[in-house]
């Protein structure tokens, strides 16, 4: 078909409810200048975005509520070239931000659409503040001139890595509060090298990013007031506590019955493979894919983790996962993840105390497949040969909670402990607790009598995500978790409230 054919042809379309271009044929126009355009707000508001990153899009809908066809003379951005802002109508983008778009048509009783998103520039005068970002899109319609603010809070920030990249990171880099840090790609802390975050820091993960610790030491150790913060970067109101967001993730291509298969192994937000005596204290991690991800630890360390007064919440699948991991902790609410709590899988040397694995997460319309809190010692290699991985004499949680959602369903364990050999344990894995379980064949034997095992501790609101206890029944109380720690460290609680370190309230909270 020739240029000229396919002219006609095109001019033969009707175009229902679609904006169109002036053209074909002559178009009669509502002039009436009280007959004007409506928006479906006056004002974008866009919430702080980092410079140099893309906003979320922003949709704004423009309106003719009248009888006749409504021309736009000419839709532009007040700073033209200059602007900060993109804007898209109807799904063409605007190219030239100085000329604008012209001559669009909106049919009576139709509307149309134009997306809006920006990207700061830093700006060296705000420092550490946040700045507004202030600009007019400026729609022009029978000689009146309709203006719909945008607006953006920008934030200078520090960036680390490069989207899909490996970067390591130096030995002895110290991360502060004077900027937010911003993490691409995947951040290592090799052998012999230690990344150090100091209270008050506020760290964003961008998809596919965290810290991998191989091999190396991460002390990241915040203050009651000045906690170290890690959250996703996309700081909208509908990102705000939405899982999966950030976390580490390795791209791999196999074989598969012939064919070449792309997959991603997700390793978490922080990830501590073989790690030497990382510490995370007053630390607060949310919307990751895993929360933290402990794997052995590193010849010689007394541990790989310990983590303390701290929480890890809205994991997309499980906040603390462990493999073989040595652990020390207390004071630390895991909670709201979209399966596990807390996964301790392949034995290691655990000590939790006086923490809580609350599980009421929403996703999966609230349905949850995996237990708040599991516990494994076993595995079955590729050769089937099942592989005794056992937890060590000095494991132990005490002092803890383990509850959630799914108590009511039937055949529902909120704690499961998947032992090969439970007899070979010689002392509770779990004692002065409060849990749930409900598993068939459950080794009661691994918990001792000061547990409760169908007792709902009295949350204050765990729909909201608040976990203190209320009343005063004395069955929540605990006993000292002095040793192994020290009894001053555990005096106080996860609010810096007093805490009785001798018979303390069960979980990370004290009863006040």
């Amino acid at each position: 078909m020739d240029l000229t054919s396919a002219a006609k042809l095109w001019c033969g379309f009707v175009l229902l409810g679609l904006v169109v271009s002036i053209g074909c044929r002559r178009q009669d126009f509502d002039t009436d200048p009280a007959n004007q355009l409506r928006f479906s707000a006056d004002t974008l508001h866009f919430d702080t975005v980092f410079t140099t990153v893309g906003s979320i899009t922003l949709p704004l809908t423009v309106y003719n509520d009248h009888d006749g066809s409504i021309l736009i003379d000419r839709i532009h951005l007040e700073e033209g070239n200059l602007s900060e802002f993109r804007v898209n109508v109807n799904g063409q983008p605007m190219e030239n931000l100085q000329f604008g778009t012209r001559d669009l048509v909106i049919a009576g009783r139709d509307s149309m659409y134009v997306f809006v998103e920006v990207t700061v520039d830093p700006n060296d005068n705000a420092g550490e503040l946040p700045f507004l970002i202030a600009e007019n899109l400026l729609f022009d319609v029978k000689g009146v001139e309709d203006t719909v603010k945008l607006l953006a809070r920008g934030q200078n920030a520090i960036f680390h890595g490069t989207p899909g990249a490996y970067t390591f990171i130096p030995d002895g880099e110290v991360w502060d509060a004077t900027l937010p840090h911003v993490m691409y790609g995947r951040l290592i802390v090799d052998e012999q090298s230690t990344l150090v975050i100091l209270p008050g820091t506020k760290i964003f993960g961008h998809p596919g990013s965290g810290i991998w610790v191989n091999g190396g030491t991460l002390l990241a150790e915040g203050e009651l007031d000045l906690p170290i913060v890690f959250e996703g970067d996309r700081l909208d109101d509908y990102y705000d506590d939405r899982p999966g967001q950030w976390g580490l993730s390795f791209e791999f291509t196999d074989s598969l019955e012939g064919n070449l298969v792309n997959y991603n192994a997700f390793r978490g937000g922080i990830w501590l493979d073989r790690a030497r005596e990382c510490r995370m204290d007053h630390v607060m991690l949310k919307e990751s894919t895993v929360g933290v991800w402990v794997d052995s630890v590193a010849t010689g360390a007394e541990y790989a983790l310990r983590i303390t007064n701290s929480q890890i919440s809205f994991a997309e699948s499980i906040g603390l996962l462990s493999q073989s991991g040595w652990i020390r902790g207390f004071n630390n609410l895991f909670s709201d993840c979209g399966q596990a709590c807390g996964y301790f899988a392949f034995g290691g040397d655990i000590q939790m105390h006086l923490s809580t694995f609350a599980n009421y997460s929403t996703l999966s319309n609230g349905v949850r497949q995996f237990p708040t809190l599991y516990l494994n010692d076993w595995y079955e290699d590729v050769f089937g040969n099942v592989q005794v991985r056992p937890f060590s004499e000095a494991s132990e949680l005490r002092n803890c909670i383990a509850w959630g959602n799914n108590v009511g369903l039937n055949e529902f364990s909120e704690v499961v402990l998947d032992l090969y050999t439970p007899s070979f344990y010689t002392s509770p894995l779990l004692t002065a607790s409060a849990i749930h379980e409900n598993q068939e064949g459950f080794p009661s034997f691994l918990v001792d009598g000061a547990t409760t095992t169908d007792l709902a501790p009295p949350f204050s609101a765990p729909e909201s995500g608040d976990f203190r206890l209320t009343g005063n029944a004395t069955i929540w109380k605990g006993v000292s978790s002095s040793p192994p720690f020290d009894t001053f460290e555990v005096s106080s609680d996860l609010d810096g409230a007093s805490r009785n370190p001798f018979e303390p309230t069960k979980g990370c909270y004290e009863r006040q």
